[in-house]
């Protein structure tokens, strides 16, 4: 019982380290759903490791979406006005990982150990690895060797960020030995993969090769990533996907992605970037067959709004949106909406006051919130939570797409495989996960609508074999970009380590200001540890040794 009530003062320490108020700390201790030494049971702290998990990865992609424009950029004008330390996804982000998955994952290992659940142990070490080598990819040096310490270090140095990602993926290959020996049962709930330790094996070589092919530029990784692709046990099919798989309770608790919550109740959510809803359907010669599946149009004529709604568009004029267009917006990419039929977002760096357009602009579709797929129906959402699949989405986190685009990277800049198969593979796998919600849809819509699958695959694999080497690799990462949709982390490693995709749209302002190479700390860790400092969003990760000034 000792260790059980260690393991919780440590979680308060850690949470009152990250500046939690004591009304705070209370509902965490108090939370009927929480662990407490009462009910220290492995399941339940599996379980909580899971959903922790989950919503911290939701936040990721609220942090790093924007920065791709897969979410309009609105906390500012500037790139260094669009982040502040005091950020709430930050702090919750930071406080979940030393808070939650990490004291969560080294007290339940010994308690699993003495009854032989060796996929709840390999499970737990896979998503504290991953926990590991996102903290690194977002904000590089952090605290692990001292943290966890409680009482005894409430200020723990930060470690470099070589040496965390390097313990990551040491925990990895334990994870592949633990989930490789026979448990005596599987956990009671695995809302991953169902208690499958292959699939979390499997789940645990493509976060390798995630890592071996992002740090290409700083160390040799190729005999890695030919091992990995050779033995061939990595996430290969959408039914092995390494994602969240949220429910449909509306409430007591609100078991439903955090995206639909966000749009389809009271709430009018965040906007949508008119760049990426464009890309899907402007900057191709074809439609993509995802497009209806992403976004959900509530109102299909933005020519009929005043100017207090939509004040950037002018339906008397000939180009209802080239009166206030900027001069620097030289592109071919959107200005003000995606589409005057009612793609209906903002653009990259618009921190403009919010007008009355909750029940306009375009929202989370079916694909992977769980919404609504869009047959054109051009009706709001806010109906109760009764809309689309009802908020039972997923959180992707490494979808066997993501392993085709790896490879193909790989193919193309580490001399292992065929970049061309991997490529046409991502996509029609990616193309096949999002069309599968179809079947969990509940609004009985026409669902014909949807651009031709093989129109778009011969498009895109005839432009990838008709460019050079980088228009190549600029393809990759577009359709990397375009298929990492709900994840953010994915895009946002791809573009600080190749540059692509390129041609995106620029900010509002025409100074911009230095693109985020990486995170500032939240303000809860610099403030309360002694021994840290603020850094810069120019700092670069160890693995990002591209020059300054490289992506805008």
């Amino acid at each position: 019982m000792i260790k059980y009530i260690n393991k919780f003062i440590l979680v308060a320490v850690v949470v009152l380290m990250a500046g939690c108020q004591a009304t705070e700390l209370d509902e965490l201790l108090d939370n009927p759903n929480g662990v407490t030494p009462e009910t220290a049971d492995v399941n339940f702290f599996f379980n909580a490791i899971q959903l922790d998990f989950a919503l911290m990865n939701v936040s990721i992609a609220d942090l790093t979406m924007p920065y791709t424009r897969m979410m309009a950029m609105t906390g500012g004008n500037v790139y260094e006005n669009a982040l502040t330390p005091d950020n709430g996804s930050l702090n919750f982000v930071w406080r979940t990982a030393y808070a939650g998955i990490f004291p969560d994952v080294d007290a339940m290992i010994p308690l699993a150990q003495e009854s032989g659940l060796t996929t709840h142990i390999g499970a737990a070490k896979v998503m504290k690895a991953y926990t590991m080598i996102t903290l690194v990819d977002l904000f590089g040096a952090v605290p692990y060797t001292e943290a966890g310490q409680g009482f005894n270090n409430p200020s723990p140095v930060a470690d470099s960020a070589e040496s965390v990602a390097e313990a990551a993926l040491a925990l990895l290959d334990e994870a592949i030995a633990d989930l490789n020996t026979p448990a005596t049962a599987a956990p009671t709930t695995d809302l991953f993969y169902g208690g499958s330790a292959d699939n979390w094996r499997k789940a645990a070589k493509s976060i390798k090769l995630k890592y071996y092919v992002n740090t290409r530029l700083a160390r040799s990784n190729e005999s890695a990533v030919q091992a990995l692709i050779t033995e061939g046990d990595l996430i290969e099919s959408p039914a092995e996907d390494f994602q969240f798989n949220a429910g449909l309770n509306r409430e007591n608790p609100d078991a439903r992605h955090p995206y639909y919550a966000e749009h389809y109740e009271t709430a009018n959510g965040r906007y949508l970037s008119n760049y990426f809803m464009w890309s899907m359907f402007g900057e191709k010669e074809v439609e993509d067959p995802r497009l209806r599946y992403y976004f959900y149009r509530q109102d299909c004529d933005v020519l009929d709004e005043d100017q207090f709604t939509l004040d950037c568009v002018f339906p008397e004029d000939p180009d209802p949106t080239a009166r206030l267009r900027p001069l620097h917006y030289t592109g071919p990419y959107p200005f003000c909406v995606a589409s005057l039929d009612g793609y209906w977002g903002r653009d990259h760096g618009n921190n403009d006051g919010i007008p009355p357009d909750g029940s306009k602009r375009t929202v989370f579709g079916l694909y992977p919130a769980g919404g609504s797929f869009d047959a054109g129906q051009c009706a709001g959402v806010k109906n109760g939570g009764t809309d689309g699949a009802g908020g039972a989405g997923i959180v992707p986190i490494m979808m066997s797409s993501y392993v085709e685009f790896l490879k193909a990277e790989a193919a193309m800049m580490m001399g292992a495989g065929d970049a061309a198969a991997a490529l046409e593979a991502g996509v029609r796998e990616s193309i096949s996960k999002v069309q599968s919600f179809g079947a969990l849809n509940n609004s009985g819509v026409d669902m014909s609508l949807v651009a031709s699958d093989s129109v778009y695959v011969a498009y895109v694999m005839d432009a990838f074999n008709n460019a050079d080497g980088p228009g190549k690799m600029d393809i990759i990462m577009k359709e990397y970009h375009i298929a990492s949709w709900g994840n953010g982390i994915e895009a946002y490693n791809n573009y600080r380590r190749t540059g692509f995709p390129s041609g995106m749209q620029p900010t509002r302002d025409e100074i911009s200001g230095e693109f985020p190479r990486s995170l500032v700390y939240p303000a809860d860790y610099v403030n309360l540890n002694a021994n840290a400092s603020q850094k810069t969003i120019t700092d670069q990760i160890f693995w990002d040794t591209n020059p300054a000034g490289f992506i805008e």
